[in-house]
């Protein structure tokens, strides 16, 4: 007799009981925050650009825009959009989230116009839609991660993954606190994506070619870059020089389901360019223009991986265990190794080349989230090796730095949302200054490097430089002959300084001092400046 997976004990399904708990946790914490209550908490920023096709279309019934002029004071808080080369008005970015968003959008706009509601597209029933939307997409996409770690992985194995993934990551912060951002649906997409390929593998055929097609032709609709996910079905089940040959000769054989993927995949594309036809005369529109900078010859990948700034791996450590994970990968999976391998230098190359390398105000480096499916499959391989080994001291270490993982990101979440990490700023004195801190110390803005935008428009990212008064740089008597003389080529306080001095009788010069000791005193006790040692 078969036994199906609904027949096998509850105690050996922790894959699946895994993927519960997450789900669970997620929903609960968006319960808890309700984020949909807050006026423009969740259409706001970046998501103003992916969702007005949706209000222009439904609401306004105007993709030109133009009843922006209306009330220009109303809707200028959500529609951002460029003036194109024909002086009208273009959304910035592609349609990709918005046809995504659509399903839930539509399902809460109407109601409201049969009621009576008010329905202008940016009230709290929306941006539940929103959530509601990210939650479903997030929930599918760890639903065929699981799916695609089983074929590879045991239940325990499996399920560690999911939990690591998810809940020691930034990507539990972009499905609770900001789910509308893009991050949550890349993920889905291209966690699909690789299981799809594996079922194309299995049994190549139109189903599953359709299906590739659509889905690297949204991947690439959303975040043009993401296309490179095509690699994980070019080298899938390559692991030498005569796999390669063979795979060569499966594409040509099956030259016909190549085509179908090409076609659905430019299906996706056609509203897209026939909106930009409309708006622009052309069918191709590249409306990111000079912000659309990539400098491929110059990649910031030690500062996308490592610098306090927005480095991945120092605000989601749990990922170096993907790394690691590679050399298992090979050694037991290589037929997997070369495009998950192939995907990720990739993927960390063009990631770290666009000239906002930085990506903006957010949590840890967001863009990786896009991938995490991706870099499960190495990650597993690690846990797979730790958990098989016999020693208990290695077991327990991989557990214990797991916890720690998982505790450290709930932390720094709670750390971003106090403002003890500055969404775009970081240092290497203001990580280690809140370093342990739910809240942030009176020197921490002192510590803060806003990035140079400018530079990096040319590709040129200069070291932060900090004031040494603040980094305790500066002993006793340095600290005050620098704040002396920060009064002196004050007017201002020269003018209080020179009245003060003949109030009180004396020199001009000694009040100064006094003043510059005084101000300096006050900034050691408030704990603003730590005097060097001499």
């Amino acid at each position: 007799m078969t036994t199906g997976i609904s027949t096998i004990p509850f105690y050996r399904k922790p894959a699946i009981i895994a993927y519960w708990v997450i789900i669970a946790t997620v929903l609960g914490t968006n319960l808890s925050f309700r984020q949909w209550e807050k006026p423009d908490k969740i259409i706001r920023d970046d998501v103003n650009h992916y969702y007005a096709y949706l209000p222009a279309t439904f609401i306004y019934h105007d993709l030109r825009l133009n009843f922006i002029r209306s009330d220009f004071e109303t809707f200028s808080k959500h529609f951002w959009p460029l003036r194109g080369p024909k002086d009208q008005w273009v959304i910035f970015t592609t349609m990709g989230l918005s046809v995504m968003y659509a399903p839930f959008f539509i399902v809460i706009h109407y109601p409201l116009l049969w009621m009576g509601l008010e329905a202008k597209g940016f009230s709290a029933p929306y941006q539940f839609a929103l959530v509601l939307s990210s939650l479903f997409y997030f929930a599918l996409g760890l639903h065929y991660l699981r799916r695609v770690l089983d074929k590879f992985y045991s239940q325990w194995v499996t399920a560690i993954t999911l939990f690591a993934v998810v809940l020691a990551t930034n990507l539990f912060f972009y499905v609770s606190d900001e789910p509308a951002m893009s991050h949550a649906y890349n993920f889905a997409l291209m966690t699909v994506f690789m299981y799809c390929t594996i079922r194309w593998n299995e049994k190549p055929g139109v189903k599953y070619s359709i299906i590739l097609g659509l889905l690297s032709g949204l991947i690439a609709l959303i975040r043009p870059t993401n296309s490179i996910i095509v690699l994980i079905l070019i080298f899938w089940n390559i692991s030498s020089w005569n796999s390669m040959i063979e795979r060569v000769r499966l594409f040509i054989s099956n030259f016909s389901l190549v085509i179908i993927m090409i076609l659905a995949a430019i299906l996706v594309w056609i509203p897209q360019m026939i909106y930009w036809k409309s708006m622009t005369g052309q069918f191709l529109f590249f409306s990111y223009g000079d912000k659309g900078k990539f400098f491929f010859s110059n990649p910031q990948i030690i500062n996308t991986l490592l610098g306090y700034r927005k480095g991945w791996l120092v605000y989601t450590p749990v990922m170096v265990f993907s790394f690691i994970g590679l050399f298992f990968l090979w050694k037991k999976y290589r037929a997997i190794f070369w495009p998950v391998t192939l995907f990720m230098a990739i993927n960390i190359w063009v990631i770290s080349s666009w000239w906002l390398w930085w990506y903006g105000g957010s949590f840890g480096l967001r863009a990786y989230i896009d991938s995490y499916g991706i870099v499960a499959l190495p990650f597993a391989a690690f846990i797979t090796w730790a958990f098989e080994k016999r020693h208990f001291l290695v077991k327990s270490l991989v557990g214990i730095l797991l916890a720690i993982f998982t505790f450290h990101n709930f932390f720094q979440i709670a750390q971003y949302q106090a403002g003890a990490i500055d969404y775009v700023s970081m240092t290497r004195e203001a990580y280690w200054d809140s370093f342990g801190h739910i809240r942030a110390s009176p020197a921490f803005n002192h510590l803060l490097s806003f990035p140079d935008y400018k530079s990096a428009e040319k590709g040129i990212y200069p070291e932060p430089v900090l004031d040494p008064l603040y980094t305790g740089k500066l002993t006793r008597r340095e600290g005050i002959a620098r704040i002396e003389k920060e009064l002196r080529s004050s007017t201002e306080q020269m003018a209080l300084i020179e009245q003060k001095s003949i109030d009180r009788g004396i020199q001009i010069d000694s009040m100064i001092y006094l003043d510059a000791v005084c101000v300096y005193e006050t900034k050691v006790s408030a704990g603003i400046v730590k005097p060097a040692e001499k």
